[in-house]
């Protein structure tokens, strides 16, 4: 079998998974995908880690991809407002490029990717070189020009996505019962509190692997909200909350109160697995605070079709 390379766009597969279909990506999907076109020679991803969960590029290691960091650079503009450009995209050109020319065994390319700002590199791969050229971004997210450039697409495989009104109280209704059981003066992190929705919500209301997505389309929503708290220890925590005073979340926690049946909160098994995260304060933090300015000053990535 002859060996093939695949380059992953780390930051457009994420952040289109995420904001099209409410999940993380799959990198064990991306290795399976890649060897159905022959040996793998070579496999990297491209990102700003520090942009994202630790736990993803555990699982890039586990599914045999490199992990390629590249610091965002971080500058002001005449105006004085501080801007972010990311140069991972550069450096996997780079890398393609150098690849296609020290590497001319390798015959078959993928690009794990919809960012229509490869169209020259992959024309070139397939004009110039010969080389086969694959495109496998995210349905609905990928470039059509990008496409055409390749002249092949194997898309990523996604999950129906699960959205209702009765998935998102039911989801509320956890992340309620999940600061409830906050013990010892744990704080909220979003990390911990995904970690405990997917131990504990019922089975079948969502896939495990959408849960990341729902609650980052929370935070965008303003159900729920991130501000820096500082632990008895001293360290700066980024927190993440039920927003209270938030129509739907009054609506859905009010019908709760009414409901009888409901089961008494079991104040009890966190695990301290994430203990760097889930930092204690003695204090608290009661929920009738006002409620500061939220983090996150620049927009949700948007999809990066054109």
């Amino acid at each position: 079998m002859h060996e093939v390379a695949a380059f992953v766009d780390l930051e457009n597969i994420r952040y289109s998974m995420l904001n099209r279909w409410h999940q993380e990506p799959d990198p064990l999907a991306w290795r399976d995908k890649a060897r159905k076109y022959g040996l793998i020679g070579i496999a990297r991803a491209y990102a700003d880690f520090e942009q994202h969960p630790p736990q993803l590029r555990q699982r890039l290691n586990v599914a045999g991809f490199e992990a390629e960091h590249y610091p965002v650079k971080r500058y002001r503009d005449r105006d004085g407002t501080e801007r972010i450009r990311s140069i991972a995209d550069l450096h996997m050109v780079i890398d393609i490029v150098d690849t296609a020319l020290g590497r001319p065994n390798i015959d078959t390319f993928l690009f794990f990717t919809g960012d229509g700002d490869f169209i020259r590199v992959v024309a070139m791969l397939r004009n110039r070189l010969g080389k086969q050229v694959v495109i496998c971004g995210v349905p609905e997210t990928t470039s059509r020009d990008l496409v055409i450039a390749a002249g092949e697409e194997d898309s990523l495989d996604v999950s129906e996505v699960v959205s209702s009104p009765e998935v998102d109280a039911a989801l509320i209704a956890r992340i309620e019962e999940y600061e409830r059981s906050l013990y010892g003066g744990f704080l909220p992190t979003q990390g911990n509190l995904i970690a405990w929705l997917k131990q504990r919500l019922e089975v079948g209301l969502l896939p495990s692997e959408q849960i990341d997505g729902k609650i980052l389309e929370f935070i965008r929503q303003g159900i729920l909200y991130k501000q820096l708290e500082t632990s008895s220890r001293g360290k700066t925590l980024t927190t993440t909350r039920l927003r209270r005073d938030h129509p739907i979340v009054e609506r859905i926690l009010g019908k709760m109160l009414l409901d009888p049946s409901r089961e008494p909160y079991a104040h009890g098994d966190l695990d301290d697995e994430d203990d760097d995260e889930q930092d204690d304060d003695p204090q608290g933090m009661p929920y009738e605070r006002p409620v500061p300015r939220m983090l996150g000053a620049h927009p949700w990535p948007p999809d990066l079709r054109d």
